[in-house]
């Protein structure tokens, strides 16, 4: 689907932070985040695709691509929680001591089920919903 880059979606529409912000994202593919999620479900299956190491301007560790994009989104941020939790579903010892390289050759096709939990954003000063890695 093409991206409207006019002001305005429609006569009666401006644009808002957010179209703007889903629109141009961080320079890579849209990302899965816990609000994607609809209220009615508390968990999601993804089917992991590559595991790489994200930018430096990046607040988390990684970025897993998703195998089939889920709610429109093609990849999900991993943080260093959810890193050690991948570790332990493929029977890494050491987090701390696991080379990223072979954690996503044996992520790379696995199903992972994806849980919904609040959290508490400090920027925001709320509740978020937040999505964490079941093992």
């Amino acid at each position: 689907m093409a991206k409207n880059t006019d002001f305005n979606y429609g006569s009666n529409r401006e644009r808002t932070i957010g179209d703007i912000q889903d629109e141009r994202g961080l320079g890579g593919p849209p990302l899965l985040k816990g609000s994607d999620i609809p209220n009615s479900q508390n968990s999601v299956t993804i089917i992991a695709g590559e595991l790489r190491e994200s930018p430096e301007s990046f607040g988390l560790p990684a970025i897993l691509d998703l195998a089939k994009p889920v709610f429109g989104r093609e990849a999900w941020a991993v943080n260093i929680t959810n890193l050690r939790a991948l570790c332990a579903i493929c029977k890494f010892r050491d987090p701390n001591s696991t080379p990223l390289s072979k954690l996503a050759a044996k992520l790379k096709g696995k199903k992972l089920k994806l849980v919904v939990v609040m959290v508490n954003n400090p920027k925001e000063k709320r509740m978020v919903r937040s999505l964490f890695v079941e093992t």
